[in-house]
């Protein structure tokens, strides 16, 4: 009854990339969440494909992906550079201001 096909692991690996044009298609501030959960999604769902089908496909999925969560990657690699190094992550953090404060060497507007 229940197979694991290849049939089934396209069909979800499709929901997953409409998902992600929604999620895309939201106002900003939805974007960080809709865009972690989607990464969660891909924990079971890449090794379903590379199972279902055969690592080609899996390979062709990770680009895709890597495509379309290009800036949740940047950003939570960036931020995991941050940590490993010591470097700051924000601006906020590299120039020792707290949240709201302004930068003494902007101009006032």
């Amino acid at each position: 009854m229940f197979d694991i096909g290849l049939n089934s692991a396209i069909v979800f690996a499709a929901c997953w990339v409409g998902m992600g044009t929604v999620v895309a298609l939201c106002r900003r501030p939805y974007h960080p969440p809709g865009a972690f959960l989607l990464l969660l999604l891909l924990v079971p769902l890449i090794p379903y494909l590379w199972i279902a089908g055969n690592p080609f496909i899996a390979f062709m999925f990770v680009a895709g992906v890597g495509s379309i969560m290009r800036w949740p990657l940047y950003y939570i690699g960036r931020f995991t550079w941050a940590r490993i190094t010591g470097k700051p992550f924000t601006w906020l953090e590299e120039h020792k201001l707290e949240d709201g404060e302004r930068n003494p060497n902007e101009p006032e507007y």
